[in-house]
């Protein structure tokens, strides 16, 4: 099966109300549409144990791939990631969450 696109909401100077969130897709992963300004929310919904995300970097150089940029997400807890260079990213960005505690919601400007 593809991965599980998360819907990107455009910034606006009007303001835009927090998008529903997307839940991490542990069979399948799931992928975002990347500009280089492109913003990540990455919530952790369980309340005691810290949860992995990975975004993949799906570039080589000299042969050599890139490390993939995993982070630990604390329980219960929020970080915001961005920006992410097309140059290491690309224009889509595979995630992988460590569980379904994983949520996700992405902003363009």
């Amino acid at each position: 099966m593809p991965r599980v696109t998360i819907p990107v909401t455009k910034l606006s100077d009007a303001g835009v109300a927090d998008p529903a969130e997307t839940t991490a897709d542990t069979v399948n992963g799931n992928q975002v549409a990347n500009t280089g300004k492109t913003v990540i929310r990455v919530r952790n919904e369980h309340a005691t144990v810290a949860q992995n995300v990975t975004f993949q970097t799906p570039i080589t150089v000299g042969g050599k791939a890139v490390d993939d940029t995993v982070v630990s997400i604390p329980a219960t807890a929020t970080r915001t990631f961005g920006s992410f260079p097309t140059a290491l990213y690309g224009t889509q960005i595979p995630i992988d969450g460590a569980t379904t505690d994983i949520k996700f919601v992405v902003f363009e400007p």
